[in-house]
């Protein structure tokens, strides 16, 4: 069904725009029947890549529904309370059955996910039609993915005059993310930033080219019987919880001033020239974390470069703020990596900030609680790495400056360590640890010249 009704969707739109280019006197009626029959195949391979996507959002999704089932109940309930969704009429449980089945170990089945799959992606396609999202000349190349390559290429100028563009540019949008970034993607960042759909999606979509996504999770697919499934849906996790890291970030940093050609013709470029010096960046034991994870993924089966770069797509959302720090001190961007990354191997961020992403989270609070911590450390490294960079008289060597940071900071930074040291040895975990550790942290920064308070 789901190829079908998506096979009649392509030849409509298809039809619609050779129709166009037939009134326009470019082409001849018998030039547009031959054209469409030799399109077939190609039409085939977007119908079978678009229900392969969905496939594998659904795996993605069933993996992780139990412990994300707060964030599915929350995005019944807003569907449900803005009049777009029926529990009833689309067996979905209730909240009452949810608690139940959460007793009993389960979560919600692959065919209730189908259900709010194809909710979430109608909701967002609704939402973007009603933004500026269809209009923004950068944003309309998505309308691109719902053509044969060989249309592209002939006709990209009467595509962009096609009476539907912004119905398929929203549609392509929605699928996209939805596929690649989870059902409750747009719910979650939504909530956490205050910002619309629409907002979101425009965000994610510069996310999604500077970091070149799209061709990451290719080459996981193409992984497909080489290496067990298990691997390939972590891989996409990573992937996932980048594009989610990232995004987020693009929301909080630049709220209401996206400009998607903008951002990603300056963000783009300088994380593709970071990325490849990964390894050469990395210190201490943050490097060492980083080669026991790429080695793992090398030892189950996955390329070289395809691990090397999964395994750090932690630090590699670190390179937002770090760019962004390049911009404020007028440094080279690789020396200011470098700076950051000392710093946090110097103040233990990496470990602190393993030990926040690893807090169990029992409810929305929690969730976004833990998000709050995750962001303030962000923007806490980038202070302290500016204050180290703006340091007057400094040595050259990255660690010898930031221990001469460290050193002309050291009440704040023995109060740091100390609490680095309560947190270690507690039993348990309790969030107004992290809370009084997080406010610390906040305290040696604001020592430095260059304060950064979170908002």
């Amino acid at each position: 069904n789901a190829g079908g009704v998506d096979c009649s969707d392509h030849e409509v739109n298809i039809k619609i725009l050779l129709n166009e280019v037939v009134q326009g006197g470019d082409m001849t009626e018998k030039q547009r029947n031959q054209l469409l029959g030799s399109m077939t195949e190609e039409v085939g391979h977007l119908v079978l890549g678009n229900n392969y996507k969905q496939t594998q959002a659904l795996s993605l999704a069933a993996r992780r529904v139990r412990e994300r089932i707060a964030e599915y109940k929350r995005l019944m309930a807003d569907l449900e309370a803005r009049g777009k969704l029926d529990r009833a009429i689309e067996f979905l449980p209730s909240e009452e059955q949810l608690a139940e089945r959460l007793a009993a170990g389960q979560g919600l089945t692959r065919a209730e996910l189908s259900v709010l799959i194809s909710y979430s992606k109608i909701d967002l396609k609704e939402q973007l039609l009603k933004s500026e999202v269809p209009d923004d000349e950068y944003l309309t190349r998505d309308m691109e993915t719902a053509f044969p390559p060989s249309l592209v290429s002939k006709f990209a100028e009467a595509m962009r005059r096609h009476r539907l563009k912004r119905e398929i540019v929203s549609t392509q949008i929605a699928n996209d993310l939805v596929n690649n970034m989870g059902i409750t993607f747009v719910q979650r960042l939504k909530e956490s930033t205050g910002m619309s759909a629409a907002n979101v999606a425009g965000a994610y979509v510069i996310v999604r080219d500077i970091f070149h996504l799209p061709h990451w999770f290719r080459q996981i697919e193409a992984l497909d019987y080489q290496v067990p499934a298990d691997i390939q849906l972590t891989l996409m996790d990573e992937l996932m919880r980048l594009g989610r890291r990232a995004t987020r970030w693009f929301l909080r940093s630049r709220r209401n001033e996206q400009d998607a050609g903008r951002d990603t013709a300056h963000f783009g470029p300088k994380i593709a020239q970071l990325g490849l010096k990964l390894d050469e960046l990395l210190e201490g034991p943050t490097r060492e974390r980083w080669m026991v994870r790429y080695q793992s993924f090398v030892d189950a089966g996955v390329p070289e470069l395809l691990a090397r770069m999964v395994a750090g797509t932690t630090h590699l959302y670190t390179l937002l703020p770090i760019i962004e720090a390049s911009d404020v001190t007028g440094h080279d961007p690789a020396q200011v990596a470098k700076a950051f990354f000392a710093v946090g191997s110097a103040l233990d961020l990496t470990w602190y900030l393993q030990e926040i992403s690893n807090l169990p989270v029992e409810n929305n609070w929690q969730a976004l609680a833990r998000e709050a911590f995750r962001d303030d450390i962000d923007l806490q490294q980038r202070a302290i790495t500016i204050s180290v960079l703006q340091m007057a008289d400094a040595p050259q060597d990255m660690d010898a400056r930031v221990a001469l940071w460290i050193d002309q900071h050291r009440a704040m930074a023995e109060r740091w360590r100390a609490m680095l040291d309560d947190l270690r040895n507690a039993s348990g975990h309790d969030y107004a640890m992290y809370a009084v550790a997080n406010r610390e942290l906040v305290d040696l920064a604001l020592s430095g010249q260059a304060v950064v308070v979170p908002s």
